[in-house]
């Protein structure tokens, strides 16, 4: 394979999950009303801190695949 094509899948899958962090911010943020959930809600500090650490965990290793 060539380095280009591992470099392209790996960003493909690198912003995906950088989208489903801010996506749950995202979703957190707008209050919208959960299933009945059996165990509590997580509170929105942890929610947005733990997912804005693991967003620039994503850019690094993005900037980490693409910078030699």
């Amino acid at each position: 394979m060539s380095d280009w094509l591992i470099g392209a899948t790996g960003t493909v899958l690198i912003l995906f999950s950088a989208f489903c962090f801010a996506a749950a911010v995202w979703r957190q943020m707008l209050e919208v009303q959960p299933p009945r959930p059996d165990t509590p809600r997580i509170p929105r500090a942890v929610l947005i801190a733990v997912n804005g650490f693991l967003l620039v965990v994503s850019l690094a290793a993005l900037v980490g695949i693409w910078l030699p």
